[in-house]
C-alpha cells in the first residue's frame, strides 16, 4: 500500500491552513491518505470538510513526563545542536529550553505516529509535513524507524514564514535546523523569497529546496471597480503584525470620498474600532468581523472593490492577495517577505518599503484614484494574469502532487 502521511497543525480542526481542502482536491498517486493533526486543543471541533476517501487521525503529544527532557539530552541530534549553539556563539539556556521543548513534542508526536494501523500496513509512505517545525521532526524520527523496519519511505516538508525566518521566534531561534534539512528528501517553501533565504542560511542544503506556491481556487474575474466611491478592503487577523493602525492613520489624511471594508478580526479589535472612529465624515468604515472563506470569496464576487491593501510588517505570499488578484483586483502592499512575487509595482499594484509612512500609503491610494480608466483596467487585467501564472490552485497542486508521489 503506498501511504501518503499529511501532518497538520490542526486542521481539519480549528482555525487556519485555508489551503489545504484546495490542495487535497487535487491529491492523486496514492492509495490512501491519511491527516493527522498535531496540536490539537481539548475543545477542538472540526471546521473544514475533507473530500472523501480521506482519513483522519489526530495524534496525541501525551506520555512524556518531564524526565523526558534530561533523556533527549543524550540523544544525537540533541547533543550535535547544542555543540552547534555553542560552536556558533548562538548558546542561552531560553533557546535550549525551546529546543528541548521541540524534541520533546516530536517524540512525542513520533511515537504516537508508530501506533497508526495504516502506517504499519504500508511499504511505501510519504510523510508531508505542512510546516517546517516539530511536526517535521517527528516525521524525520519516523522516517528512520520505518527505514529500519524495511520500508520504504520518503519525507518531504512545506515551509512558509514563521518556519523559515529564525528573527520571527520569540527568542530568533528555530531549533534543529540542519537535523531537518538533512532528514527530509524535498523541502517546499512557499515562495521564492523563502527558498532563497534558506538557501542562504544552509547553502549546503541547496539542492534539496525547490519552492511550491500554494494557489487558490478559480471564483471568477469580477475586475476592480472605482464606483460609485474608492473602495479599499483588507482581510486578515487584527495582530500587532498587521499593522492595521498604519491603515487608519493614513486614512486620517483622505480629503476624498472612500470606504474601507476589513474582513477579520481578532485581540485588536476593539482598539481598532476606537481609531476608526475618529476618521473624517468622507471616510466610511464597515468592519465585516471574522468570516468564513466561503464567505470572504462571496464578498469580492457581489461587491465592487478598488483596491486590496496590505501593510503587514511580514509574510510569507498571502492568501489574501492571491485571493483577492484572482478576481482581479489592484493591490497595494509592502515589500516584505514573498509579496512581490505577487504584487510587481507598478503592474498590478504598488509596493511600499517596509517601513512607509502613512502619508506614503495615502499617496498610493490616492494614485490608484488618479489612473484613467485605460490604465486602471490594466492593473486589473495584470492582477488577474498574476494569479494564473502563479497561484492557480488547480494547476500548482496537481503539479505539486504529480511530482511528490513519483
Amino acid at each position: 500500500m503506498k501511504l501518503l502521511l499529511l501532518l497538520t497543525a490542526a486542521f481539519p480542526y480549528d482555525k487556519g491552513e485555508d489551503f489545504l481542502p484546495a490542495e487535497l482536491h487535487a491529491v492523486s498517486g496514492f492509495d490512501k491518505i491519511l491527516v493527522c493533526p498535531c496540536n490539537l486543543k481539548e475543545k477542538s471541533t472540526v471546521t473544514k470538510t475533507l473530500p472523501t476517501g480521506i482519513l483522519v487521525y489526530p495524534l496525541s503529544k501525551q506520555g512524556l513526563g518531564k524526565a523526558a527532557y534530561a533523556k533527549l539530552l543524550f540523544s544525537p541530534p540533541v547533543l550535535q545542536e547544542m555543540i552547534d549553539l555553542v560552536h556558533s556563539g548562538r548558546f542561552s539556556f531560553s533557546r535550549l529550553h525551546e529546543m528541548l521543548f521541540f524534541m520533546k513534542n516530536a517524540v512525542q508526536l513520533y511515537e504516537s505516529m508508530l501506533e497508526i494501523p495504516e502506517v504499519q500496513a504500508a511499504d511505501d509512505i510519504t510523510i508531508y509535513s505542512y510546516w517546517f517545525y516539530d511536526a517535521a521532526a517527528a516525521g524525520a524520527l519516523l522516517a528512520q524507524e520505518l527505514k529500519r523496519r524495511g520500508k520504504r519511505v520518503k519525507q518531504i516538508s512545506r515551509a512558509h514564514g514563521f518556519d523559515i525566518h529564525p528573527e520571527r521566534s520569540l527568542c530568533g531561534y528555530l531549533p534543529m535546523r540542519k537535523f531537518l534539512l538533512s532528514s527530509v528528501d524535498r523541502l517546499y517553501p512557499c515562495s521564492q523569497n523563502g527558498a532563497d533565504t534558506i538557501c542562504r542560511q544552509y547553502p549546503e542544503y541547496r539542492d534539496k529546496v525547490r519552492p511550491a506556491f500554494l494557489g487558490t481556487a478559480d471564483c471568477g474575474v469580477t475586475g476592480g471597480k472605482r464606483q460609485p466611491e474608492l473602495h479599499l478592503v483588507s482581510c486578515s487577523y487584527m495582530v500587532p503584525v498587521k499593522r492595521l493602525h498604519l491603515l487608519i492613520q493614513a486614512l486620517s489624511l483622505c480629503d476624498f470620498p472612500v470606504r474601507w471594508t476589513h474582513l477579520g478580526s481578532g485581540p485588536l479589535e476593539q482598539e481598532l474600532r476606537q481609531q476608526a472612529e475618529k476618521l473624517p465624515q468622507n471616510v466610511n468604515v464597515n468592519f465585516a468581523g471574522q468570516l468564513e472563506n466561503t464567505a470572504i470569496l462571496d464578498f469580492y464576487r457581489s461587491n465592487p472593490v478598488s483596491v486590496f491593501v496590505n501593510v503587514s510588517s511580514s509574510e510569507g505570499i498571502p492568501v489574501s492577495i492571491m485571493e483577492a488578484i484572482s478576481f482581479g483586483i489592484p493591490v497595494v502592499a509592502t515589500n516584505v517577505g514573498g509579496t512581490s512575487e505577487a504584487v510587481r509595482d507598478g503592474f498590478n499594484g504598488f509596493l511600499l518599503e517596509k517601513d512607509f509612512t502613512p502619508r506614503s500609503l495615502m499617496e498610493k491610494i490616492r494614485q490608484i484614484r488618479d489612473l484613467s480608466d485605460a490604465e486602471y483596467k490594466a492593473l486589473c487585467v495584470n492582477s488577474r494574469a498574476m494569479w494564473e501564472k502563479k497561484f492557480h490552485a488547480s494547476v500548482n497542486y496537481s503539479r505539486f502532487y504529480e511530482e511528490i508521489s513519483k
